[in-house]
C-alpha cells in the first residue's frame, strides 16, 4: 500500500554518493525522523521531485546550505511544485537556517531538533489543520523562530545502512565555544562525547580528535583527523581555538613517534577576518619545524571562512580572495620524515559565495539565486570566473560585507539557546582584541 508520506530524494550539488539516499552518516537526522514515525505506525516512502505529487506529505532533509541550492534546482521549474500544489512540504535539518530562497516550495520549515515535533505536525496536517510552534516557520511568511533543542539523547538505535554499524546518539553539541562554529552555538550540550560530529560514531575509518587530545593517542593509527581552524596563533586564540604553535609542533612529533607512516588530516579555516599573508606564513613555518622519528604526512585542508548564522561571527565580513583553492596540492614542506601538503580539494571563492547567498538571502535575492541555480554560463568555468560573471549582473555586497549591531541582519528571524545580544557581545570583544593587537604592531 502506498504511504501518504515520503522523503524526497534529490541530487546534491556537492557529490556524496550517486544520489541523496538516506544511507550513511550524512542523513542521521532523516533516519531519526523516519524511526520516530515508524514507531507511531507511519511508514515513509522515498519519492523523487516528479513523483512527489502522489503523496499527501513530502519530507525534505537539508543537510547543508548546498542542499538548499540542490533542492531549488530540483523543484523550482516543475509545475507540480508551484504554490497551490496538492501536497504539503515539511523541511528541516542542519541546512535549514535561512529558508528565504526556497520559501515558495516549503509549507513548514522545522528549525533545530525535530523528533518531538514531527509526529504532532504530521498528525495536524493529515487532519487538515494549521500547525504552529516556536521552532516552525509557516512559509512563505518569514517570521521569528527559535531552534528546538533536545533535552535528552535519542534513546533508540538507528540502522544507517551502507555498511555502518547500528548507530546510537552519545552526545549533542560541543563544550568548546569557538566563535565561528555553527555546531556548538546551535546545539545545546547533552552528554559527554569528545568528538566534533556523530560521523565518528558511524564510520570508523580514522580517528577524529581535538588537537589537545593528540598527546593521549598511545598507539599507532594510520589516519587521524583534527583541526586547528586558523593560520596563526593570534587568530586561533582570539576566535576560540586555543592552540599554540608549540602545541602544533609537539603534536606532530608525538604522532611521528609511532612506527610506520601516519597521515594527519588537519582541517583549517582560511580567509578569516583580519587574516594576512604573515598569518599564513606563520603556519607554514610552524609546520616545517617538527622533527618526527618516523614518517608523517600532514594534509592541510583549508575551508574559506563563512560567517555562520547563530554564531558570534555571523556579523563578520567575507573575503573571497586569496582563493583557497589556488593552494590545492601545493607542497609546504617535504623531507625524509615529514611531508606537509595542502589538500587536493580546497574550496574556492564560488563555493564560499554560494553559501553566503543562501545564508544572507532576503526578498531581494530571488533573481540572483535563480541565476545562480540555472544560468547556463554558471555551469562551467573556474570558481573565480563564475564569481566575476555573477558580479557583473548583481550587487554582491549584501552577502559579503560586515553588519553593525544597529543594522537588521538578513537572518533577523533566527534565535537559539544563546541570546543574540550575548553573541554580538562576544564578537565585539574579539574585534576589540584583534584591533588592539594590530595597533601595537
Amino acid at each position: 500500500m502506498l504511504s501518504e508520506i515520503a522523503f524526497l530524494a534529490y541530487y546534491p550539488t556537492r557529490k556524496r554518493f550517486n544520489n541523496n539516499s538516506f544511507e550513511g552518516n550524512y542523513n542521521i537526522g532523516a533516519n531519526i525522523i523516519m524511526d520516530v514515525l515508524r514507531r507511531k505506525g507511519i511508514y515513509c516512502d522515498i519519492c523523487t521531485p516528479d513523483t512527489a505529487q502522489k503523496y499527501k506529505i513530502v519530507l525534505i532533509s537539508l543537510t547543508s546550505d548546498y542542499d538548499c541550492i540542490a533542492f531549488y534546482c530540483a523543484v523550482a521549474l516543475l509545475p507540480s511544485w508551484q504554490p497551490g500544489r496538492r501536497f504539503k512540504v515539511v523541511a528541516g535539518g542542519a541546512g535549514m537556517q535561512n529558508p528565504t530562497t526556497i520559501k515558495k516550495y516549503i509549507d513548514y520549515a522545522v528549525f533545530g531538533r525535530g523528533e518531538n515535533i514531527i509526529y504532532p505536525l504530521i498528525d495536524c496536517i493529515k487532519g487538515g489543520g494549521m500547525f504552529t510552534h516556536e521552532s516552525i516557520m509557516n512559509l512563505p511568511d518569514i517570521h521569528s523562530v527559535k531552534l528546538c533543542q533536545a533535552s535528552e539523547l535519542y534513546p533508540h538505535e538507528i540502522n544507517l545502512g551502507r555498511g555502518c554499524r547500528q548507530w546510537s546518539e552519545s552526545f549533542i553539541g560541543c563544550p568548546n565555544k569557538c566563535l565561528f562554529c555553527n555546531y556548538t552555538w546551535t546545539r545545546k550540550r547533552v552528554g559527554n562525547g569528545d568528538t566534533y560530529y556523530q560521523c565518528d560514531l558511524t564510520m570508523k575509518r580514522s580517528i577524529e580528535c581535538l588537537w589537545k587530545d593528540i598527546p593521549k593517542i598511545n598507539k599507532k593509527e594510520g589516519r587521524i583527523r583534527t583541526a586547528i581552524d586558523g593560520f596563526s596563533e593570534r587568530l586561533r586564540m582570539i576566535y576560540g581555538k586555543k592552540i599554540s604553535n608549540r602545541e602544533i609542533i609537539d603534536g606532530i612529533n608525538h604522532l611521528g613517534g609511532f612506527p610506520g607512516i601516519t597521515v594527519l588530516l588537519v582541517y583549517n579555516i582560511s580567509n578569516m577576518p583580519h587574516e594576512t599573508q604573515d598569518d599564513r606564513e606563520e603556519l607554514y613555518l610552524t609546520m616545517r619545524q617538527p622533527t618526527p622519528k618516523n614518517r608523517i604526512i600532514v594534509v592541510l585542508h583549508s575551508t574559506p571562512f563563512r560567517p555562520s548564522l547563530l554564531t558570534p561571527m555571523q556579523w563578520a565580513p567575507v573575503t573571497l580572495y586569496p582563493a583557497t583553492s589556488d593552494s590545492s596540492a601545493q607542497v609546504i614542506h617535504d623531507s625524509d620524515k615529514l611531508r606537509v601538503i595542502h589538500s587536493f580539494s580546497n574550496e574556492g571563492p564560488w563555493a564560499q559565495l554560494e553559501t553566503m547567498i543562501v545564508n544572507r538571502a532576503t526578498t531581494e535575492t530571488d533573481k540572483l539565486f535563480h541565476a545562480l541555480c540555472f544560468h547556463v554560463k554558471l555551469k562551467k568555468g573556474t570558481s573565480r570566473e563564475k564569481v566575476e560573471l555573477l558580479k557583473r549582473s548583481f550587487d554582491l555586497t549584501p552577502y559579503l560585507r560586515d553588519y553593525s549591531a544597529e543594522e537588521i541582519h538578513p537572518a533577523w528571524f533566527l534565535s537559539s539557546y544563546s541570546d543574540n545580544t550575548k553573541l554580538r557581545g562576544l564578537y565585539n570583544v574579539a574585534e576589540s582584541k584583534i584591533s588592539g593587537k594590530e595597533s601595537q604592531l
